[in-house]
């Protein structure tokens, strides 16, 4: 019988001296995802994953935000994720010429 050990028994202790906040940002093709760990020195990191965007508060829970970006013409993020695709933003950019990045 093989011993599986999960990934959180495999974790091993913080050996940094201050805590630190570590992001993690998947970005997909459709939808991205994104979750983080505060580490404390001498504690075993937990990752969290973050649940709740801009533009989705309506659905509790769900950990996936879709890969859409809009860009104003200088090059500055203006809206992203579900946000990006509600009619006023789709509006707006349609408006002042946004560009819209996604697969």
């Amino acid at each position: 019988m093989v011993n599986m050990k999960s990934a959180t028994e495999n974790r091993k202790p913080y050996s940094g001296l201050t805590r630190s906040l570590v992001i993690a940002i998947d970005v997909g093709t459709t939808f991205s995802g994104v979750s983080y760990a505060i580490l404390e020195p001498g504690e075993i990191p937990k990752i969290h994953g973050v649940t709740r965007f801009p533009g989705q508060e309506h659905v509790a829970g769900n950990s996936k935000i879709p890969s859409i970006i809009y860009y104003d013409k200088h090059g500055k993020m203006v809206a992203a994720g579900a946000e990006a695709e509600t009619s006023s933003v789709q509006a707006q950019a349609e408006d002042e010429g946004w560009i819209k990045t996604e697969l």
